[in-house]
């Protein structure tokens, strides 16, 4: 008796849980692979590693195969799907931060958790919420069933969604065939979704059903705000709205090509209207400023494009920059270079087959200073304004303007999704390790994550590293998505004011991998900079990894300037990019709203929509200052910012005739700064 007992578990002796069936998973796919980093890796024992799959099975549902190298853990192989991968993730990725905090034996014991009633009581509520939210992603109970669904609603779908070769676009291939791109939307709204067709016609539609008449009409209200951005999604992307705005200036276009200084020269075709003696003076655009068919263009073009993401969750960023003018190399060969074009012919091109692309640089380094001096030294147009928007200090003087410092890197995603055969070290003698006998093994799309740390100043001259945000781009993109292509052209200097709104996918840090969150909090700023320096301001430890995975950035000094009795900003940058010993130089308008209004997009539940009642009011408000102001003398005590459906803008606004008149003050001064008059680039 004595004898059983000693061989029974108990919380002192208690056995490991068991390990994984590793030929269960021959053939299979990983839904996500998780490297461990060699400065992360350490001896593990095989209890600690059970334990870990026991853990990761238990709290996120999703089954873990780890692969090891004498003891220490490589990587893990992640089966499961949806938000059960992104939670093994995060625990694994925390787990591998803390891989050096513990001791061998003390990482292989088993913890119990102090008792806390109150996270006890939190977790338990959390836990049968969720049981009742996932029943909704089920089939709907039958009418005799206490649980049946007594309220209703009928979404039908749209026969004029169409893809681009004209053929019809059902919901199954938008939402899947069990509509499981809509259980989000079930779970949050408490309702069941399923798709019917009519007898009659045939006609597709979505019927809701629920216990709440409530929850039914907010389904209902959230479904068609999705269907609209399928709508658009099955449109197409935005034409590109480009207007030159010194085009009675000349005749023709010469093809030149652009200068050495330029960091990238991928396009390398550069357009400049010749200026004709018969035609108006070069310049005299800026002072006839845009008319009534410009303005009206303009705003039309800008609501459209921010009423298209106002359902689309994701950070973005809304800027005017001023930038050297390119023709796109996927639409004209170098073979063009040296070529002189009429003008007409050339607008006709730029709005059919050519694509124009402005860059984010204005200048070289030695006219970037230039133009720096020159905007510290305007009266009458510009005044000192905290240089981090909201945060910062506000300098007495334009000259004694301070930067803020910010790096952008761009990555590799460490955490990889590529399947690849397992070829693990063995010494002679040993079995054979597993290995995964995986056929037609595909690489997914690489996915990018984009870092961003900024340094502000505060009033003693100290710069202060804030907290890094870290982004990811969508599988096999490069850059930032771009949700509106407006340029306004100035096309006897080869330059243009782009208006730009690019999107990033924010990501929590817990998602990310401890290479890059570890990368973050070590870059630092050079001990002592001077600010006036042409040398790049910050530096990191060059890894192995960080060499592995970093693609490429750039470093930014960034001058804000506000303009005079408005809520706009001007900002000259400093650009320091990869094998770039000095900088380039580039100009860009902002007001401080947009960044207020597009930060409702970054945390959007699915299928709302940004709360802004006027988009041109609320973007472009009619007195260049705050979208919350209403004229107390108006006729319409502001029901016209009030509007959400603003049908009437058959007449341009006072805000976008501010903004313009500013962009071309702006335009001058520049032009201002060489003795010809104009930036020579």
């Amino acid at each position: 008796m004595n004898q059983e007992r000693s061989t029974l578990p108990s919380i002192w002796s208690a056995a490991p849980p068991g390990g994984i069936d590793r030929s269960a998973f021959t053939g299979k796919k990983p839904n996500k692979i998780i490297p461990v980093p060699h400065e992360y890796r350490r001896q593990t024992l095989s209890r600690e590693r059970d334990m870990l799959i026991h853990d990761v099975e238990q709290k996120t549902g999703c089954d873990l195969v780890p692969h090891w190298d004498q003891g220490k853990v490589t990587s893990f192989d992640i089966y499961g799907s949806g938000h059960g991968v992104e939670k093994a993730t995060v625990y694994l990725n925390h787990w591998i931060s803390n891989a050096h905090t513990k001791s061998i034996g003390a990482s292989a014991w088993a913890k119990l958790p102090a008792y806390d009633p109150n996270k006890w009581y939190y977790a338990q509520v959390e836990e049968l919420d969720n049981v009742y939210k996932q029943r909704f992603r089920g089939p709907v109970p039958s009418e005799g069933d206490a649980d049946a669904p007594r309220h209703a609603a009928v979404v039908d779908w749209p026969e004029d969604i169409k893809n681009t070769s004209q053929e019809f676009v059902s919901p199954r291939e938008v939402f899947g065939n069990k509509l499981e791109r809509l259980d989000e939307l079930r779970m949050q709204d408490k309702v069941y979704i399923t798709l019917q067709q009519s007898n009659h016609d045939g006609h597709w539609y979505l019927e809701i059903l629920g216990h709440d008449v409530v929850d039914v009409e907010l389904a209902r209200e959230h479904l068609t705000t999705m269907i609209q951005t399928v709508r658009a999604d099955a449109a197409g992307v935005q034409d590109a709205h480009n207007t030159i705005l010194d085009e009675r200036e000349g005749m023709e276009v010469e093809l030149q090509q652009c200068e050495p200084w330029w960091p990238n020269q991928a396009d390398y075709v550069v357009p400049q209207l010749l200026s004709h003696a018969m035609m108006d003076k070069p310049g005299s655009f800026r002072q006839e400023g845009l008319h009534f068919k410009q303005h009206l263009s303009l705003q039309r073009s800008i609501k459209a494009a921010l009423d298209d993401v106002r359902r689309r969750k994701g950070a973005y960023d809304f800027v005017v920059r001023l930038g050297c003018l390119a023709l796109s190399s996927k639409t004209v060969s170098k073979g063009i270079i040296g070529r002189t074009v009429s003008k007409d012919s050339f607008s006709k091109q730029i709005h059919e087959s050519v694509q124009l692309d402005v860059k984010k640089w204005l200048a070289n380094n030695e006219i970037g200073c230039r133009i720096l001096h020159r905007l510290m030294a305007v009266k009458g147009f510009l005044e000192p304004t905290k240089s981090g928007g909201y945060f910062g200090y506000t300098p007495e003087t334009l000259k004694e303007t301070r930067p803020i410092f910010r790096g952008t890197w761009v990555f590799k995603d460490p955490n990889s999704s590529v399947v690849a055969t397992q070829t693990s070290y063995r010494h002679p003698g040993r079995p054979a390790p597993f290995q995964k006998p995986v056929e037609d093994a595909q690489a997914a799309p690489m996915s990018l994550f984009v870092i961003q740390i900024d340094w502000t100043d505060d009033e003693q001259g100290m710069y202060e590293k804030g907290t890094p945000t870290f982004y990811k781009l969508p599988p096999g993109a490069t850059g930032p998505k771009k949700n509106m292509d407006i340029s306004l052209l100035e096309l006897g200097e080869s330059r243009a004011w782009h208006f730009a709104l690019e999107s990033l996918i924010p990501v929590p840090r817990k998602t990310v991998s401890p290479v890059l969150v570890g990368f973050a909090e070590r870059v630092r700023m050079k001990r002592n900079y001077d600010i006036s320096s042409t040398e790049s301001f910050a530096e990191w430890d060059t890894t192995l990894n960080i060499k592995k995975y970093l693609q490429t950035g750039r470093l930014d000094s960034i001058y804000s300037f506000g303009i005079e009795k408005t809520c706009y900003k001007v900002e000259l940058t400093a650009m320091w990019y990869p094998s770039q010993q000095l900088p380039v130089w580039g100009l860009a308008v902002r007001h401080l709203e947009w960044a207020s209004h597009l930060a409702e997009l970054e945390d959007l539940p699915i299928g709302r929509q940004a709360m802004w009642l006027d988009t041109i009011s609320s973007f472009l408000p009619d007195d260049g200052q705050s979208s919350s102001n209403i004229d107390e003398d108006s006729d319409d005590c502001g029901t016209r910012r009030l509007k959400v459906d603003d049908s009437d803008d058959e007449s341009p606004r006072d805000g976008i005739r501010i903004l313009t008149d500013k962009l071309m003050k702006l335009s001058e001064i520049v032009s201002s700064v060489t003795d010809c008059g104009g930036v020579q680039i």
